[in-house]
């Protein structure tokens, strides 16, 4: 039985030895291989994360690949917005596959593809769930394979370490910082960039692939450890970063975790000029869109998922991009993929030169409260629940977004239903100035839901 769920929006990914298996990277390879071919492509990258069965599935997408015929250049381990580095920076290069499950538990895994520029498949994701699922592979004869390429991984972090060291903005002065590897891949490249500007402490900064401190994830995993050390240590600010490096979460001097919506003002107001385009996915608080419109810059809302975010960015032209699971785009730079590894220096650096410490920074933008929730439905039914509150929300405010879901701008608020890209679920937030007026509107809306739903 083909395991479809596995095959995600952008990636696929699933729990090893359940979902899945090295004979299904290798076949999606070889169809990503395809895919690469009928763009008259020649050469990938692979590499991976360091969990515990990345290598046997780095080796599988290695196999499927040189089996239609290509060239696979290989390099390993890395942290995957190094990889993309590696990709968009080699015009010989025409695409690449990355072996990885980001935050989750140490059981799963999966891979991702991407473009000659880094960034992710999208559309071409089902277009690989469909020849999967049909048998649709074109394998080369025998004496067409291609070839593996070894690469040295020290030397592409190398390089993205002198690239890193060359845009970034000078610091005005040494910060301590605190940074949270959690045994994953940024190990390899964050604690390089940051001994060179600031004075580092560094926590579970060896590599383990079976994550013996839980969940490496800064968002649902343990990040008691980093608020206590930044604590004890008086330092100026923590940074937390999950299995790969895609995702980092910033805490102030106090141990406090900064949302993503507040690092991107934060960023946009240093780094930008008025006029300049910011994309946000739909997740993001309107506090992000309300504050950098009075900041002067032009807001563009998006679907969520770094795919997404990277085509709005090249579509608007957008100079800075921000995901509320802390993926952060710094396309100024010249490059449409996510990097949460520069995106922290860029933020110590920044931080550097400014007068008020973290915690300051944070109380200019503002408070805003939060409340995220999932209302259990049927993957038959959540579609139609949210195609139903989307005809009444029309009909009800002035101020809706279907980009990604249902999306009502309230005043100084917003509250969000959207149904699941993998599970039975619709996921709802509430969010806004006031505690009171956020749970009122949570209230209101999430009983119109369980209507839908119950009836």
């Amino acid at each position: 039985m083909i395991p479809e769920h596995i095959f995600r929006a952008y990636d696929i990914r699933g729990i090893v030895g359940r979902d899945l298996f090295p004979d299904i990277i290798l076949r999606c390879s070889a169809i990503f291989a395809n895919l690469i071919q009928e763009k008259n492509g020649k050469r990938v990258a692979v590499s991976g994360d360091v969990r515990l069965s990345t290598p046997s599935f780095v080796h599988s997408a290695i196999s499927g690949i040189i089996a239609t015929g290509l060239d696979a250049q290989f390099f390993y381990p890395l942290p995957i917005p190094v990889f993309n580095y590696a990709i968009w920076s080699d015009k010989n290069i025409d695409g690449g596959a990355f072996v990885t499950a980001s935050h989750n538990p140490p059981e799963y895994n999966g891979i991702r593809f991407r473009r000659n520029d880094g960034t992710g498949f999208s559309h071409e994701n089902k277009i690989i769930k469909e020849r999967f699922i049909h048998g649709k592979i074109k394998f080369s004869s025998w004496n067409q394979f291609g070839a593996i390429i070894p690469r040295s991984n020290t030397e592409i972090i190398a390089n993205y370490v002198d690239f890193v060291g060359k845009i970034v903005p000078s610091p005005s002065s040494k910060l301590k910082i605190i940074i949270d590897g959690k045994h994953g891949a940024s190990n390899l490249v964050a604690p390089k960039i940051f001994s060179i500007f600031h004075d580092l402490i560094l926590i579970d900064g060896t590599i383990n692939g079976a994550f013996p401190s839980g969940m490496p994830d800064p968002l649902h995993g343990d990040v008691s450890k980093i608020k206590k050390t930044i604590q004890q240590t008086k330092a100026d600010m923590g940074i937390s970063y999950d299995g790969d490096g895609d995702r980092a979460a910033f805490f102030d001097e106090n141990g406090r975790i900064l949302p993503a919506e507040i690092i991107g003002l934060f960023l946009a107001e240093n780094l930008l000029k008025p006029g300049d385009t910011i994309v946000y996915n739909v997740m993001c608080s309107s506090i992000l869109k309300r504050k950098a419109e009075e900041m002067g810059f032009r807001t563009v809302e998006c679907r969520v998922g770094d795919v997404f975010v990277a085509e709005s960015a090249k579509e608007n032209n957008a100079k800075l991009c921000v995901e509320e699971s802390y993926h952060f785009f710094l396309p100024m730079f010249g490059f449409y993929y996510d990097d949460s590894i520069l995106t922290s220096i860029v933020m110590a650096n920044l931080l550097s030169s400014s007068e008020h410490k973290l915690s300051r920074i944070h109380d200019k933008y503002g408070r805003f409260f939060v409340i995220r929730e999932n209302l259990p439905v049927s993957d038959e039914r959540k579609f139609s629940v949210i195609n139903k509150f989307q005809e009444w929300a029309l009909e009800k405010y002035t101020d809706v977004s279907t980009l990604d879901g249902v999306k009502i701008y309230l005043e100084n608020a917003s509250f969000l239903a959207r149904p699941s890209n993998t599970e039975p679920l619709i996921r709802i937030v509430a969010e806004g100035e006031n505690k009171d007026q956020v749970m009122g509107y949570l209230k209101l809306f999430k009983k119109k839901l369980m209507d839908l739903i119950q009836g």
